[in-house]
């Protein structure tokens, strides 16, 4: 009786398991088919825009339309490396001061931070737009990236303060005693100890840029500074239809470095509640 149910146990959780490898599959499949717009065939033409960078070479129209890929991955790739770049400075910083220092206000700042990080970004998007167009940031990367950094700072500090309050007082007491000065018992002691930490809140401060659409949307209106996310959702109705094989292909490009992300840094990410949480 007890085998049946661990058997039915063991099914259902490979079942949930398999669930999201569905639309993975049907992905992969699209994006080599000779079809536009169901899985039929096989074939790599889909993937031609990768010789060049140019989506419809073919096409002296289509082709002028839409920037080139290589370039759009760039972009991608800078919003996502300046947030997380931003992000982990900061939060090492506040994160470490917030946990060792007790100073007027410290419990409100805590407080502020998750109720700033749990206001959902799409109601301060007009806010957000006349600060960027009175700071001449205005379809800039460098706006969203000061955008999203607002955003993800919060939980970053958050998390971060949580690995410090792990780290025993004994330990960066001996190193000040043994005559290292705050910052240097910082630098050399504390941070390696966090480094678990600051993995995970890089790793999501990258991902959080790398996927972000509703900023670039909004804040975004040349061409030359599109990401990914912009790039495909431009496709949906091109020509007066959309072509699925070309999506496909260009998600299964987008998608490539986020599954090697998570891969390597799958154990760092379940960490990020353990250090979270404590404090």
């Amino acid at each position: 009786m007890v085998k049946a149910k661990s058997l039915i146990l063991n099914m259902v959780g490979l079942l949930v398991a398999l669930i999201p490898l569905v639309p993975i599959g049907l992905l992969i499949a699209l994006a080599f088919s000779e079809s536009q717009v169901q899985p039929q065939g096989f074939t790599t033409k889909n993937f031609d825009f990768l010789k060049t960078g140019t989506l419809f070479a073919n096409d002296p129209v289509y082709s002028k339309l839409y920037p080139n890929v290589y370039s759009v991955a760039l972009n991608t790739f800078l919003l996502a490396v300046g947030n997380m770049l931003i992000v982990v400075l900061i939060s090492s910083m506040a994160g470490y001061i917030i946990s060792r220092y007790s100073f007027k206000g410290r419990s409100a700042l805590l407080g502020s931070f998750l109720v700033i990080h749990g206001v959902p970004a799409s109601v301060l998007l007009i806010a957000l737009y006349y600060m960027l167009k009175s700071l001449g940031l205005l379809n800039t990367l460098l706006g969203v990236i000061l955008v999203k950094v607002a955003v993800d700072t919060p939980l970053g500090v958050w998390v971060l303060k949580g690995f410090y309050d792990s780290i025993p007082w004994d330990i960066e007491i001996a190193s000040l005693v043994d005559g290292a000065s705050r910052l240097g018992a910082f630098r050399r002691i504390m941070l390696p100890l966090v480094a678990p930490g600051i993995f995970a809140v890089g790793l999501f401060s990258f991902l959080s840029g790398w996927g972000e659409y509703i900023f670039v949307y909004t804040f975004i209106q040349s061409s030359k500074n599109w990401t990914f996310s912009m790039l495909i959702q431009s496709l949906v109705g091109e020509m007066g239809g959309i072509n699925l094989a070309l999506i496909a292909a260009l998600s299964m490009i987008y998608l490539v470095p986020v599954i090697i992300l998570f891969v390597v840094g799958e154990k760092y990410l379940v960490r990020v509640t353990i250090g979270g949480v404590k404090g």
